[in-house]
């Protein structure tokens, strides 16, 4: 069941409801964005050179 805001009487709701509501709006904008290539790139960068750096500890 969903309330329509002019179901909702002034003081009816907690006051961190509206923060809430707002943050999760925009939680879930985020998540339904991909990830860019160029943060792709640094990572899969970033994860080779821990593998060669951990090659290298190792021998």
């Amino acid at each position: 069941m969903t309330i329509s805001h002019h179901e909702i009487k002034p003081g009816s709701m907690p006051p961190n409801a509206s923060i809430s509501r707002k943050l999760r709006e925009f939680y879930d904008a985020v998540q339904e964005e991909g990830i860019p290539d160029r943060f792709m790139d640094l990572l899969e960068k970033l994860d080779e050179a821990e593998r060669s750096s951990n090659s290298v500890k190792s021998k």
